[in-house]
């Protein structure tokens, strides 16, 4: 049991660390993004940016692009999905500009990734 409760505290550290340094993370997806998308905006959304996220929370990151279709394949999304990030508590959301403007509501707040 003491080694189970050792490895859950040297996550939660893990994670803490990954919080604090989640605008380090979400630049680094940016500059990923602007390569595929180049009109994109990046946003960090979700328990993050509401700050009511846990260690145990993932980060939602919002790019909103024209270049997005306003519907994909599952397959798509994975293969765009593996190219801005291979961490697994990193939440990519895709939207379509146009797309957007109907359902910005549900992605506030929202703090913007700037270079």
């Amino acid at each position: 049991m003491t080694e189970f409760l050792m490895e859950y505290f040297r996550l939660l550290e893990k994670n803490r660390k990954f919080f604090d340094n989640a605008m380090i993370t979400a630049r680094q997806v940016e500059r990923r993004a602007k390569k595929i998308f180049d009109d994109c905006q990046v946003f960090i959304v979700g328990s993050f940016a509401e700050g009511r996220h846990k260690l145990s929370s993932d980060l939602d990151i919002l790019i909103i692009s024209q270049k997005i279709p306003e519907k994909f394949s599952f397959e798509w999304y994975c293969n765009i999905v593996k190219r801005l990030s291979d961490d697994n508590r990193v939440n990519i959301h895709l939207v379509n500009k146009r797309k957007f403007k109907e359902v910005k509501r549900l992605y506030w707040p929202r703090i913007e990734v700037v270079p």
